[in-house]
Order: C-alpha cells, then structure tokens, then sequence
C-alpha cells in the first residue's frame, strides 16, 4: 500500500503499519532497525532568531557548542557504518553557522566517509566568507528557509534577522556554488503559514530562474512541533495518528550534550534514549526503550505517546518538492 493511498486509511496496525514504514523510508525494516540511515547533530543549541512558527524555548538551552572530543567520538562511529548511512545533517535546534567550527566538522564527517552532508541554515550569516568555507569543505547539501520575497512579512516571521542581509547572501552563495562546486545542491524553502499565505507560486517562479539543475524548491506545511504552537489547519491534523511517525525508524537527533531524545521535536530530550557520549550509537537505537515506542506506533497507539499524539512534523504530503530541471 502506498503513502498516498494511507492517506484515507483507518488506523495502520502491524503488518500494514510495518510496510507503510518501509516504503516510505524505502528499506527493510530489518535493515531500518540495524542502524540510523540519517542523523541530525546539534553542533550548537543557539539561534539569532526567533521565529513565529517555531516551537523551541531557547531560554531553557544552556547555549554551548558540541565539543570536538564528543564530535569526534561521533564520527568514529559513524565511519563503520559509512556505506550504510544516507544522509548526515549538522543542525537540530540551532542556527549551524553560528558555530564558527561548522566547516571543519562538515570536512570530518567527509573524512568518515560520510556520502552525504547536509546543512540547514536561515543564511543570516551566510556572506561570502563563510560560504567559501563551506563550499570547500565538501558539503553535499544546504537548505535555506526564505519565507516571504517581502521584507516586512520576512521579518515579521524571521524576528531578528534583516531581509536585505538574508537575500543577499543567498544570491551571493549561488553564484559561489556554480563557480565553486556546481554539485553542491541547494534547496530554497517556503514554510506556508497565514502571514504569507498566496506567496507560494511566486516564491517557486522567483527562485527557479536562479537555481540550478539538481536543485531543489520546497513548499512545506508549517507544523506545530509536537504540539507545542498552533499553526494554520490544513485538513489532515485528525489523520496524523493514523499513522507511525518515520523518524522513529529513520533519524536520530543528536543534542549538543550527546543526549538522545526521541525524535527532533524532542529539543528536551524528555524522552531520553541514550548519551552518545557514554554509550555507542548502535546500542541506543537498538535499545529497549525506542524499541517500545516503535512497537507502540505499529500497534496503532501512537496517539497514548505525548509527545507524538497529533504531532504534524511528518504528516501525509509534508511538502512539494519541485526539482530544478538543467534547462530551467
């Protein structure tokens, strides 16, 4: 059965929900539950802005930078499992180019033999220095949020960032990936919510006169992190519970500290796995309690979970994914 076809369904319970899992991620289950296939790793637990749509209290962060020992410590891991992985990601809860040690730790990671390094940036700081850094440490993939091509909406949903600095460094970051690394794919993305709802089709007409082939455009739901914001309703909230969430079998998202949470709306780590730090990654995501929490959604009892009871992160058509044909 397919995603699309889920869509409708009644609540997925065991095998069904099992082959859902699968074909969404696109790998066995065995193989899932053998190892993550993507990792997100909060580098550092900081943003300079404060966005409307955004469900992290940044007041509760402790506002530090992962340290090089953990890091590393990381990266080893990971190398054993390099032919393995799908995709690495510096970021979780922070903006990652605020952590002046971004480029290195992405040129780690390509040393570790990592095929695919990512990360997500609101371009704030993304000036012509620290692009080059970037371009030349081998980054595979960056994703920029623009959320409007007008400066007063922008900043209204951006709170702290200026829109003539953001834009322009994007523009600049474009023209250094075609003259740097015309492979490194950049996604532009557009969060829908009410400020700057009808904006879409602009938004993708805009962008895909400057992108290039492979790149991408994304126009995404806005979801309410776990619970903790409102945002517009656009008539599957009552289906999300109908379904296991992906990331449980998928992603797991590493904080600052080495902690675990259950999942990347979990920026408290209320649902502890594990510690990187003390523990090997293999063994949290093969652990006891992320094993009952996965047998939970698959068993249809997603919704007796807090933290996953409604969560819209990785709802049904999340977004549309436009790719930037060579002759655009």
């Amino acid at each position: 059965m397919t995603a699309e076809a889920c869509f409708k369904c009644p609540t997925l319970k065991g095998g069904e929900a099992v082959r859902y899992v699968e074909n969404t991620l696109g790998f066995p289950m065995a193989v899932l539950e053998s190892f993550p296939k993507f990792f997100l790793i909060e580098t550092i637990n900081v943003c300079n802005a404060r966005c409307v749509m955004c469900g992290i209290d940044f007041s509760k962060k402790q506002k530090t930078t992962m340290s090089g020992s953990l890091f590393d410590k990381i990266a080893d891991e990971l190398s054993q499992y390099s032919s393995h992985l799908e995709k690495v990601m510096l970021y979780l809860d922070g903006e990652p180019l605020l952590d002046r040690r971004i480029a290195a730790r992405i040129r780690r990671m390509k040393q570790a033999g990592v095929r695919r390094v990512n990360v997500a940036s609101n371009a704030s700081l993304l000036n012509s220095e620290r692009g080059v850094e970037l371009i030349e440490s081998g980054l595979d993939e960056i994703y920029i949020t623009l959320d409007s091509l007008r400066k007063e909406i922008y900043e209204s949903i951006r709170v702290g960032l200026r829109f003539e600095t953001v834009l322009e460094n994007i523009l600049g970051f474009i023209d250094l990936r075609n003259s740097l690394n015309p492979n490194l794919m950049i996604r532009m993305q557009f969060i829908v919510q009410d400020r700057n709802r009808g904006e879409a089709v602009e938004f993708e007409r805009y962008w895909a006169k400057l992108l290039a082939g492979n790149d991408q455009i994304a126009i995404q739901k806005a979801h309410n992190w776990a619970s903790a914001v409102e945002v517009p309703a656009v008539g599957d909230e009552e289906s999300v519970n109908a379904i296991p969430c992906i990331a449980l079998w998928g992603t797991l998202a590493i904080h600052v500290t080495g902690e675990v949470g259950l999942c990347c709306m979990d920026s408290e780590s209320k649902i502890l796995l594990g510690n990187v730090e003390r523990e090997p990654i293999s063994e949290i995501w093969s652990g006891n309690r992320l094993r009952a929490i996965r047998d939970s959604h698959l068993r249809g009892e997603r919704r007796g979970l807090p933290l996953c009871d409604g969560c819209t992160l990785w709802r049904e058509a999340k977004r549309e994914l436009k790719e930037i044909q060579p002759d655009s």
